[in-house]
């Protein structure tokens, strides 16, 4: 892909961190949706994520 130098540094930087990752026994992953205050999925907010940063021009 076409990345530019930043984006290839910040690849390269997560790698170094992830490469080394070992998973834990017995201990259940968990999983958190940052885009609601409880922490769990919801349509409304995934297609908030959508827009997000969006400019609507009329």
């Amino acid at each position: 892909p076409n990345l530019s130098m930043d984006a290839l540094q910040e690849f390269l930087q997560l790698w170094q961190r992830v490469q080394t990752w070992e998973p834990t026994d017995n201990i259940l992953d968990g999983l958190s949706w940052s885009w609601e205050a409880n922490g769990q999925f919801s349509v409304r907010s995934a297609y908030a994520t959508k827009f997000w940063g969006r400019e609507v021009i009329p």
